[in-house]
């Protein structure tokens, strides 16, 4: 199965340097704008790197170097993969005494063979489903406030409020602390429904747009490209300070 997708990744307008990576067709990407298809099967991920002077772009290229290494299929237990990357991030971290800390995110589309989607998730970068004009986030953050929610502990106000909310308790690398891995399917495979669009993106966009915001851009009579780059146009204008990423990947005759 092929399908169309366009991605974009920027410094944004606050940082000194891009931290976020983009993985496409096993390419790294680090900013610009990448417009193409992928072939399933195929693993499409972003990765935030944590950490500013502590290797946070060292850790999120790392890990989609061992990445676009690892072949995916129904087979495959992907997240004993994701395990040793995080190891391997580890291992990497402690040659260096200023990059010890090094750590990044890491949310992924993997469709195998038949064409079957699952999302990947460590930390708080996120995976949405649009599809029949609504948009579904169905990635978890690993966020202390998210973990405060869940514990009934904090309102959802409070989440988004909170001076911790871009505080993450799960990421690749970092301590020795074995990650939560999240690996859950995305339902239907990918093309089965109307308008059916994946999109994984930094929270250099999820923390200004979210799912209505989806729901317009998508809704948009525009070519499919535009409809991804308005949603990153929309993140600046509402003040992102991060690095902005976002992938959008659809059906071949949504990408027309």
């Amino acid at each position: 199965m092929r399908f169309k997708i366009f991605g974009i990744t920027d410094t944004g307008a606050v940082r000194s340097k891009n931290e976020d990576r983009l993985l496409i067709n096993n390419t790294i990407y680090n900013e610009g704008e990448i417009d193409g298809y992928i072939t399933a099967p195929s693993i499409t991920a972003v990765c935030d790197g944590v950490g500013g002077e502590r290797g946070g772009e060292i850790a999120a290229q790392l890990c989609l170097e061992e990445l676009s290494r690892t072949p995916f299929s129904s087979l495959r237990d992907i997240k004993a993969d994701i395990l040793r990357i995080h190891d391997k991030i580890l291992e990497t971290a402690s040659h260096t005494e200023e990059h010890k800390l090094m750590q990044t995110t890491l949310c992924a589309l993997a469709l195998d063979e038949r064409g079957a989607g699952y999302c990947i998730n460590v930390g708080d970068s996120r995976l949405y489903r649009y599809a029949n004009g609504a948009a579904t986030l169905l990635s978890t953050d690993h966020t202390l406030v998210q973990y405060l929610y869940d514990m009934g502990e904090i309102s959802a106000q409070e989440m988004k409020t909170s001076p911790d909310r871009n505080v993450i308790i799960s990421s690749l690398g970092g301590d020795k602390l074995e990650p939560r891995i999240d690996v859950t399917s995305i339902g239907e495979p990918l093309g089965e429904l109307v308008n059916d669009t994946v999109i994984i993106c930094t929270d250099g966009i999820s923390d200004y747009v979210g799912k209505t915001e989806i729901e317009v851009c998508m809704g948009l009579d525009l070519p499919f490209d535009e409809k991804i780059d308005a949603l990153f146009r929309l993140a600046i204008s509402r003040g992102s300070c991060d690095n902005l990423s976002i992938i959008g990947i659809t059906s071949l005759e949504e990408g027309i």
